[in-house]
């Protein structure tokens, strides 16, 4: 051995010494109901090459850990292989040795594939509970090709943000006795107190693929509720300085569109555009625990589109947020959290898409010739701090978006631009006090929106917008039971116009004619409104039961900066299920569930009563299937006339089934269907298929395609005032018969050329179209009966194809006027792609190259033929968009 080798292990092997007894008599150490495993970190004076072989003077001395006990397939069980785990650190990161031996080496499942994606592969993590919060893990894995994958998780839940991408490093290696992964973690990428002697959670897993073998070290039964709260502890970090982390990432964009058949003569736009942008991003440790993540200009030109969709419907489509720096933490700004993530029934209060929306205005010129209209409002700059301190969770976010303005262009080439969205600052404040080790906790959340209101074009916009709220949970019974509820409040200020707009709004429709708890106001410059929810039950063990109850005054209006669909709710459900997580004959695991859930407003109209039936579990050879069914009994509607009174909801049954066999195969195959009747005729159906196939080591292919056909007795079209129709309250409420059909088609395509390069493939092919016929008007307030036109009360309707519009009159010689609207028959097809390429070509440094293309088309004409749809997406203009975009993560 070299001088300096030996003199290298004997200073490792002083210092194993020194700290390889931890006091387990610190209270930190404590958990109660077991004793958690231990590893000891040691402190080495030179760091560990990364290599991915174990060949380093450290980790021949270092005291490794290697009890680990099977997760799955059977739960408690000794592992087939074994796992050793070593961890030492010097002042700057932490470095993990694992050797995951392996009887059969040359069958290691092995799989190239993009950061943070599933690999079918053999894998191993380490999750660190850096704050010893037992709520909040950080979590690193990688496969024996080093593909790296990172999660952040909260609220002891294993499921999380793995939008967080940290800069750390890998290194692996197949060799005769199996394959062994090293992993160095910068302290500037975690979270931790500033004391002297650091403890923290932690836990070792790894995955033998061929095997279906999931392996833990710190294991607990899987029928007991949490994550986090069942790490392990690491003992043995002292005199870690709080790091200096600041890193900056500026970036630079160049797009180009080109859109077929655009107007020569558009000066905004004569089909190809070019445009060159920059902006920064920063991260700065404030504390050791704290850190500020800033962005000016924000780009996301290489975030995946939202799927094309059909929305008949009076309320808004939730489309997930995917921009990079509103995804990572997103968790800090969830409300009513509770155990184990469980949010149901707490408002969301904060829904980041609100920030950089489209614009609110249109333009209604009508000399208008050109328009050159804002897609988004652009976001100025955006921060947010968040961590622990002082046993406090910390999550703060502000963002300021700019006015925008429409440009417009005349016949005589003169111009003018009209404002369409004001001045506008989002915040965003969360706080969270975890108590008794994490088994009980409370938080807090407010939101305000503050929008610059000078421009009296913007009357019908809210000019202060407030929320906030407190959620709780509080597990007890060796933390088998829990109870956890939140109350909330919203408060909306503005002109009169704006107030009105929404007391209209679809939440709540207090115009509704047959209602006496709530009344239209047209002179309130405000609007006031609450929610609370509570659940409670057993959350482990075989056995689980619970019950659900939330309400949402009339009043409450929270969309300013979060989500809502419906307010004016009252609901109470129960929900019991037997579970089998223990592998028996037939299954490897089986549960059983049942619900019955019940609605209603806050004038006592019943909503509805349902009770639901599912059965869901795996087969010994990994094929999943559930099964399910529904009933829906009679009730009232006070949603489907949009604002006109009550309408009963037909009695309806319901019946879902879903199967797929084992994903971790190299192809995947699930389908799935739903039928549902209601006594009317109506019904509605869905099929679709989905295939996952993995042709070589470094590719995925998966092609997901749905099939959707209904036919709605009662239909909503439109309405007209008529004082005439006096037992539906002043009010023609107009439906019809709507046959509808829709096909989608999802593709995406992934190749990974090594770890840090990969080309990603999105596209989505959709057609849809809508059959309206046999238009009517519910004849009296309360019921499922109609008049229909042409047929009952002398009625008539004639269709003038020239304008497409109907003209019906309601009694034909009778006093009624008539009346139109337009033919809202339609047949829409669109595609949607979008490719990229993206090379990490330093660690946090990275290049995409993004091609989005975009076609679609719309007719009245409702005739559909899926096939033949899909072959004229061809003949449709086309948008292409090209973008190159570099940044350079630079840590200061």
């Amino acid at each position: 051995m070299h001088l300096a080798t030996l003199t290298l292990a004997l200073q490792a092997a002083a210092t194993v010494q020194a700290a390889a007894v931890p006091d387990t008599t610190d209270p930190r150490l404590r958990h109660p109901g077991r004793v958690p495993p231990i590893i000891t970190a040691v402190r080495v004076e030179q760091a560990p090459i990364l290599d991915g072989r174990l060949d380093d003077a450290v980790w021949q001395y270092a005291p490794l850990v290697g009890d680990f006990t099977q997760a799955e397939p059977e739960d408690g069980a000794q592992p087939s292989e074994r796992t050793e785990v070593r961890v030492v650190y010097d002042g700057s990161a932490l470095y993990i040795a694992a050797r995951m031996y392996d009887s059969d080496p040359a069958a290691i499942s092995r799989r190239l594939g993009r950061r943070d994606s599933y690999t079918s592969s053999d894998a191993f993590w380490v999750s660190i509970d850096s704050y010893h919060d037992h709520r909040t893990s950080f979590i690193f894995d990688a496969n024996p090709e080093g593909v790296r994958s990172d999660m952040v998780t909260a609220n002891d839940d294993g499921h999380g943000d793995d939008s967080w991408d940290p800069v750390w490093s890998v290194a692996t290696s197949v060799d005769s006795l199996g394959w062994v992964v090293e992993m160095k973690i910068p302290f500037s990428q975690l979270r931790f107190s500033s004391e002297e002697e650091q403890i923290w959670g932690i836990n070792f897993e790894r995955s033998i693929h061929r095997k279906n073998e999931y392996l833990r070290w710190s294991w607990v039964p899987n029928e007991e509720e949490g994550y986090t709260s069942h790490f392990g502890h690491l003992v043995g970090i002292e005199g870690v300085p709080a790091p200096r982390r600041l890193e900056v990432l500026p970036y630079a964009v160049g797009t180009s569109d080109y859109l077929e058949g655009a107007d020569p003569r558009n000066p905004f736009n004569d089909g190809s555009v070019y445009d060159i942008t920059a902006g920064l991003d920063l991260k700065y440790g404030v504390t050791s625990d704290l850190t500020l993540d800033a962005t000016v200009n924000p780009d996301f030109g290489q975030v995946e589109a939202d799927p094309a969709v059909v929305n008949l419907s009076a309320f808004e489509t939730f489309f997930p947020e995917r921009r990079p720096f509103f995804v990572e933490g997103a968790n800090i700004f969830q409300f009513g959290a509770g155990s184990g993530g469980f949010t149901f029934g707490a408002p969301t209060l904060f829904y980041s898409r609100r920030i950089g929306r489209a614009p609110s205005m249109p333009v209604l010129d009508p000399d208008a010739v050109y328009i050159d209209y804002p897609m988004n409002t652009s976001i100025i700059g955006a921060a947010k701090l968040s961590g622990k301190t002082g046993g406090w969770s910390v999550g703060v976010l502000d963002a300021l978006t700019s006015p925008e303005h429409a440009a417009i262009q005349y016949d005589d080439a003169s111009r003018s631009s009209q404002p369409v969205e004001p001045l506008a600052n989002y915040a965003v404040v969360s706080l969270r006090k975890d108590l008794r080790q994490g088994a009980s906790g409370i938080g807090f959340l407010g939101t305000s929106v503050i929008r610059n209101l000078s421009d009296p074009l913007f009357s019908p916009l809210r000019s202060s917008a407030w929320s906030g709220g407190m959620d709780f949970f509080h597990r007890f019974g060796r933390n088998q039971f829990v109870v956890n509820g939140s109350f909330s409040g919203a408060h909306i200020r503005g002109d009169p116009t704006a107030i009105t707009l929404a007391q209209l709004s679809s939440a709540r429709y207090y115009q509704r004619p047959d209602q006496d708890y709530v009344s239209l106001d047209t002179t309130r410059t405000s609007l006031t409104g609450f929610a609370g929810s509570m659940q409670a039950g057993k959350v482990s063990g075989n056995f689980l039961y619970a019950t659900d109850f939330y309400a949402y005054s009339p009043g409450l209006e929270v969309n300013d900066a979060g989500f809502e669909s419906v307010a004016d709710r009252i609901f109470w459900g129960m929900r019991l299920n037997r579970r089998w997580l223990d592998p028996g004959k037939v299954f490897r695991n089986l549960n059983i569930s049942a619900t019955f859930a019940n609605s209603w407003n806050f004038g006592g109209v019943s909503l509805g009563h349902s009770p639901y039936l599912g059965v869901n579990g795996q087969f010994h050879n990994y094929m999943r299937f559930s099964v399910g069914g529904s009933y829906s009994f009679t009730s009232q509607s006070d949603k489907e006339t949009r604002g006109g009174p009550l309408m009963e909801n037909p009695a309806r049954w319901s019946a879902n089934a879903f199967i797929a066999t084992n994903y971790r195969k190299p192809v995947s195959v699930a389908l799935w269907g739903s039928y549902t009747n209601d006594v009317s005729g109506a019904w509605w159906s869905n099929a679709g298929v989905e295939v996952e196939f993995r042709p070589a080591g470094a590719m995925t292919f998966f092609v997901q395609t749905s099939y959707n056909r209904s036919s709605s007795t009662g239909f909503y079209v439109t309405q007209r005032r008529d004082d005439l129709a006096v037992a539906t309250y002043g009010g023609r409420y107009v439906f019809s018969g709507l046959g509808q059909k829709g096909v989608d088609l999802t593709i995406r395509a992934n190749l990974s050329v090594t770890p840090n390069l990969s080309i990603q493939l999105w596209a989505q092919p959709f057609v849809a179209a809508g059959d309206y016929e046999g238009y009517k008007e519910l004849a009296e307030a309360g019921t499922f009966d109609f008049l229909r036109y042409g047929v009952d009360n002398n009625s008539t309707i004639a269709f003038d194809g020239s304008s497409n519009t109907y003209t019906v009159d309601p009694d034909g010689p009778g006093p009624a006027d008539p009346f139109t609207f337009l033919n809202p028959d339609f047949r829409v097809r669109s595609l949607r792609t979008n490719l990229v390429v993206r090379w990490e070509y330093m660690p946090g440094s990275t290049i995409f190259l993004v091609w989005n293309h975009n076609r679609s088309g719309f007719s009245n004409d409702p005739n559909f033929g899926a096939f033949d749809e899909f072959g004229q997406i061809w003949s449709d203009a086309q948008q292409n968009t090209f973008l190159v975009k570099v940044n350079y993560w630079m840590s200061l």
